[in-house]
């Protein structure tokens, strides 16, 4: 990803990236994986809601994520379960959305090299 943020500076863009997590969780993501580009928070999800784009996990699904250590309550700092839907959204200098993926699929991520080619779309 870090090779596709280049890019994307390149081309004259920037990339932010939008998380329900707590800044603290997202504060090592970015280290973690040494990321160059600002990771907003997005407490409660309640900007995604905003725009239909957040699920609740079911039961089930809850169980799987608790058993491989993924506590979402304390990562995002509430109890209700619910993540955005992954997406990418390409916004003009004009505040206009330009392109927009997202997918009702949970397990589904746009390509992040597709971004450059869209913005020499633009």
């Amino acid at each position: 990803m870090q090779e596709v943020a280049h890019d994307i500076r390149a081309a004259g863009a920037s990339l932010v990236a939008i998380s329900p997590q707590l800044p603290k969780y997202s504060k090592q993501v970015i280290k973690k994986h040494g990321l160059d580009y600002p990771v907003l928070a997005d407490p409660g999800n309640n900007v995604a809601s905003l725009y239909g784009l957040v699920f609740s996990l079911p039961e089930d699904l809850r169980t799987i994520y608790t058993s491989f250590g993924i506590e979402l309550d304390r990562f995002n700092g509430d109890d209700l379960w619910r993540l955005p839907l992954p997406g990418r959204f390409i916004i003009g200098t004009d505040g206009v959305i330009q392109n927009v993926e997202v997918h009702p699929d949970y397990t589904w991520r746009p390509d992040p090299t597709r971004i450059v080619e869209l913005l020499k779309t633009i």
